[in-house]
């Protein structure tokens, strides 16, 4: 039960920041953008993960190496960065300091476990990681371009 409600209240930060011109935070976090279409909308320049053993939030401005209490223990992500032409994507690696597969959210985006169960480390075929869940298995994450 704890960890149900703290996944409740994080996907309501996440969600709830930024749900303007939505029908329903709900159907906001289905679709994946929390910004009601418009991938800025609720930039602010961050990206998140929340730690599913405890519901703490974990935020970087720049590059991520490791994810810090959240590595191997994500259960939300976010990808709220500012435009910019190749640096507005998130690269969500498997492994540290950017190894192995890598799941790519766009600019604006933010998945949950519960909505998005099925999201996997999509890219790097033959690499560490490639095929399993993004769900407590990521451990850094970059800025990149479109992937």
């Amino acid at each position: 039960m704890r960890r149900i409600s703290t996944y409740l209240i994080a996907l309501m930060a996440l969600v709830g920041f930024a749900v303007l011109g939505t029908s329903s935070p709900a159907a906001a976090a289905a679709a994946g953008n929390p910004c009601g279409g418009s991938p800025y909308a609720c930039a602010d320049g961050k990206f998140y993960a929340w730690n599913g053993d405890n519901g703490s939030r974990c935020e970087w401005v720049g590059n991520a190496p490791t994810l810090g209490s959240c590595t191997n223990k994500n259960y939300l992500v976010g990808n709220y960065g500012y435009p910019c032409s190749g640096c507005d994507w998130i690269r969500l690696y498997w492994g540290s300091s950017y190894t192995g597969a890598y799941f790519c959210i766009p600019p604006g985006y933010g998945y949950g476990q519960a909505t998005s169960p099925n999201l996997t480390f999509n890219k790097g075929s033959g690499l560490a990681g490639y095929g399993e869940s993004i769900w407590y298995n990521a451990a850094s994450a970059r800025w990149s371009g479109p992937c």
